[in-house]
């Protein structure tokens, strides 16, 4: 049976560049969000994002994309490991999201991750406050926050692109927003916080 992924990579096969454009135009401010937690610089973000088009393109043309993942998940599997490279070629270091070392202690499975967030404030509201405050955590959390809000992948979309079990990522994304938890309390009182974290 086809997939609506499948379908897609068809018409970029058989020439359809309208198809191709579309991708881009849909992902290209989610995907550049994610490589600039990365790189912290606009240019090579810029530098990344375009690389990791021309290879999701190329991977759709040679069929080494076979649709077995969700055509976005592929992708931004592709932009994250397309600026770790830009990121060690430009720095000479190694990077990883996965160095973080935490234990498992404060999670147990199916502990809701969203529910911090739930108030009565618009949803755009929250996402501006967090993409704006996010700039400002440390690189090891920032990009598993932008995975994990910006570009709306589920836990199990980035265990698998990190490598890592489920409850580890659970575990991350919560120091991670501890993290952003800290740095609100610098700008909003206890009570203003309620609402968000």
């Amino acid at each position: 049976m086809k997939t609506i992924d499948s379908d897609i990579s068809e018409r970029i096969r058989k020439g359809d560049k309208s198809v191709f454009r579309d991708i881009v135009n849909e992902y290209k401010d989610r995907a550049f969000a994610l490589a600039f937690r990365i790189l912290k610089n606009r240019q090579e973000a810029e530098d990344a994002l375009q690389e990791a088009f021309l290879r999701l393109y190329n991977s759709i043309m040679n069929k080494s994309y076979r649709n077995e993942s969700k055509l976005s998940t592929y992708f931004y599997s592709i932009v994250y490991n397309t600026s770790v490279e830009f990121y060690r070629k430009i720095y000479s270091k190694n990077f990883s999201v996965i160095s973080i070392d935490i234990t498992e202690a404060k999670y147990t499975e199916g502990d809701e991750l969203l529910r911090n967030y739930e108030s009565d404030i618009h949803t755009q509201e929250i996402d501006g406050i967090i993409k704006n405050y996010i700039n400002n955590i440390p690189q090891q959390y920032s990009v598993i926050l932008t995975m994990f809000y910006i570009n709306e992948m589920t836990l199990k979309e980035i265990a698998d692109m990190l490598g890592i079990p489920i409850g580890t990522v659970k575990n991350r994304i919560f120091r991670a927003k501890e993290k952003l938890k800290e740095l609100l309390l610098k700008d909003f009182s206890y009570e203003e916080l309620k609402q968000y974290a």
